[in-house]
């Protein structure tokens, strides 16, 4: 079984972090859209409010260690 390096293990895991983040960002916008869809319908407002928050636990979820630095040595 081969091993990764520790530099190349952390950055393996910096773009995973960033990929997951990308990914958490579309979620919390595809739930925004739901819940316009919703709205403009005339939906239930508890559903709405439950989007919200979904959407503010998705972004909030994504902004995790936003402040780390890509390490290339």
């Amino acid at each position: 079984m081969a091993c990764e390096r520790p530099e190349t293990a952390s950055r393996s895991a910096a773009h995973a972090g960033l990929a997951v983040r990308d990914w958490l960002e579309t979620q919390a916008r595809v739930t925004g859209y739901w819940r316009d869809v919703l709205l403009e319908a005339g939906g239930n407002l508890a559903l709405i409010e439950a989007l919200d928050d979904h959407a503010r636990f998705l972004q909030a979820a994504a902004m995790r260690g936003e402040g780390e630095v890509l390490q290339t040595q």
